[in-house]
């Protein structure tokens, strides 16, 4: 008789916990147990995207980070494994020295604020020492921004570490959390008299999972129960520095952001499937933040348990990053290739995935905290115009719908300025204006003119709230 090994039963057992698990924690957003939940699919024939209403006081912006426009980034983590990608970052999109002239191009745009993140690695080349030109170049790029009537909101981590923290073990290590906790400190006690709105983490659910898990980025491991310590360290980071922060400046903003990448079932599997991938990536989000317990288990995988009650709270707003709708198939994620695809073929067009996502993030922590939340990140790849202008026509109108049906969105901070280097290659182009990377011309896309005409005002309704 052949025995069934401890994989196997790992893996049956597995699948029946989830699944019970599933049924006793519905979705804020449902998910079809089937091919697909057609209450999510909107008839874009029957809907006018120009019936749009936004608040007056909206935050229109867009975002870049520091690695992928700026140049010269040549100490962090990422720089060291170059090599091993399809391209190098190079001077990318030179924003180090053009920033007073993408500035420039947001303000033409009728943009009023401006999302960019800071370099630690150059901040803090060596352990425990900065480098005051760094820090003076950052205050210069506020200043420009508050001159043209723009609102500075700085991210301070955007997937890149500093060699010296990434040797002694990143986010692997709770006792490495101060090193982050004294650089954030000491940016935001320099920049703190333009900047009142501050992002602690870009996404550390997608870091952990990237990088420790799927083995997509640095340092490229696969490791469940890794990835689990190195997700609960970001997260307790994060509140170390919110209060420390605020023991500082009291009226500051500090948030997180926090992506969503849905996953619908196609068979019994897939939702066990999507129930392992929320139990990983957004109930221990969500849970630290309302209740101070950060879980994952998963048998004979990734065993996390801890709590800090100082974690409740310690949010003023979250910034939502949404890109991607998937399916689930067993326990392997799918494209959506139902929808229209652009050059990521993981991001297939789907403004009803962003009604979704607020939808979730709303019901899951930002109503239950009263905060409000931005859309911080979402963007797309899409090479032809008509496409472009599809992109913005219907995700603008989710956007709309969703504050209209009562979401407190605050702001929308569009993926990206302009083209730039995304994380080993130029091929994929997310930019309003298109780079030239040989000349560093900047030249305004087409398709982006509804966008532009919804910022300005010239489409929808603007109202008081």
């Amino acid at each position: 008789m052949k025995l069934i090994n401890t994989k196997s039963l790992a893996f049956c057992l597995l699948t029946v916990v989830c699944l019970v698990h599933s049924a006793e924690e519905p979705d804020p957003a449902p998910r079809a147990a089937g091919t697909w939940n057609k209450e999510w699919s909107w008839d874009w024939k029957k809907i006018n995207t120009y019936d749009l209403v936004f608040p007056q006081n909206f935050l229109w912006g867009t975002g870049t980070a520091a690695y992928q426009v700026e140049g010269g980034c040549t100490n962090n983590n990422w720089y060291q494994i170059e090599d091993q990608l399809p391209e190098k970052a190079g001077n990318t999109a030179d924003h180090w020295n053009r920033y007073k002239e993408d500035i420039q191009l947001m303000k033409n745009l009728g943009l009023n604020s401006y999302k960019f993140s800071v370099e630690w690695s150059k901040i803090e080349p060596r352990e425990n020492v900065f480098d005051p030109t760094v820090i003076a170049h950052y205050k210069d790029v506020c200043d420009e921004c508050v001159c043209q009537g723009i609102q500075p909101v700085v991210n301070l981590h955007h997937y890149t570490d500093p060699i010296w923290f990434a040797d002694k073990g990143g986010f692997e290590k709770e006792e490495n959390i101060g090193d982050f906790v004294r650089f954030a400190i000491k940016i935001v006690q320099a920049l703190q008299d333009k900047v009142s709105m501050w992002v602690t983490f870009n996404s550390p659910d997608a870091y952990a999972a990237k990088g420790y898990m799927q083995g997509m980025c640095p340092p490229y491991k696969k490791n469940k129960q890794l990835m689990g310590e190195v997700y609960k360290n970001m997260l307790e980071t994060h509140v170390r520095t919110y209060h420390q922060i605020k023991k500082l400046n009291q009226t500051l903003q500090v948030g997180v952001m926090k992506s969503v990448s849905q996953l619908d079932p196609q068979n019994w599997l897939g939702s066990a499937g999507c129930s392992i991938a929320r139990k990983i990536k957004d109930t221990p989000f969500y849970d630290f933040f309302k209740k101070g317990q950060f879980y994952i288990y998963l048998p004979f995988m990734v065993y996390v348990n801890h709590t800090n009650k100082d974690a409740i709270g310690a949010l003023d707003f979250i910034g939502l990053s949404y890109y991607s709708h998937l399916y689930m198939h067993n326990f392997k994620a799918k494209g959506d290739t139902e929808r229209e695809s652009t050059k990521n073929p993981l991001y297939a067009l789907y403004a009803e995935g962003l009604y979704r996502a607020i939808q979730e993030v709303a019901e899951c922590l930002t109503q239950e905290l009263q905060i409000p939340m931005y859309i911080a990140e979402n963007g797309t790849a899409a090479v032809d115009a008509e496409k472009r202008d599809t992109f913005f026509k219907q995700y603008l109108y989710a956007l709309s719908r969703a504050i209209q049906d009562g979401y407190d969105v605050r702001g929308y901070f569009y993926w990206s300025l302009m083209d730039n280097y995304e994380w080993g290659t130029y091929h994929k182009r997310y930019g309003l204006y298109h780079v030239d990377f040989t000349t560093q011309q900047r030249t305004l896309k087409n398709g982006t003119e509804h966008f532009i005409n919804v910022v300005q005002g010239k489409i929808g309704k603007r109202i008081v709230k």
